[in-house]
């Protein structure tokens, strides 16, 4: 999303309010979701993190999240994945050289830690999985049943 992130409200009453905006109620509850199907071919990490995702953010996800709850799961795995690699081999291995001296590096693990672990951290923002991601999320007005202007569209 572009712009900058919007304050949780409980930070913005803590630093106060300069401007005098009228703030947002955190009393809002989240639009009505349906429940995920969860598919059968996640290996074990990705499974337990499906189970704990969906029931933790089950009040704000669709089945329009479902695309960004199998990246969120996918990262997850990668992540634990290379952690149980590195703890296993350790951080770096040992090469030597054409002149024989020997060379410490850093494993390749390493990196896909930090890039799974980067991707499954932006995964849950986009998610909604943040107290400053939660104010983005608002309820859709009861009487709306679809997208305005959907039918104009689409007529």
């Amino acid at each position: 999303m572009k712009g900058r992130k919007p304050k949780d409200l409980a930070l913005k009453l803590l630093t106060g309010n300069p401007g005098n905006r009228q703030l947002g109620s955190s009393d809002a509850a989240p639009f009505i979701s349906a429940p995920l199907d969860k598919p059968d071919w996640l290996d074990a990490y990705a499974s337990k993190e499906w189970d704990r995702l969906v029931s933790t953010l089950a009040p704000i996800l669709s089945p329009a999240s479902a695309g960004m709850v199998l990246i969120a799961v996918d990262a997850f795995s990668e992540w634990m994945r290379a952690v149980a690699l590195i703890e296993k081999e350790g951080e770096t291995y040992t090469t030597v050289n054409v002149h024989g001296q020997e060379m410490v590096r850093p494993r390749p693990e390493v990196v896909m830690r930090s890039s799974a672990r980067k991707a499954y951290f932006q995964a849950l923002s986009e998610l909604g999985a943040s107290p400053v991601a939660h104010t983005r999320v608002h309820k859709l007005p009861d009487h709306q049943t679809e997208l305005p202007g959907i039918a104009r569209l689409l007529g």
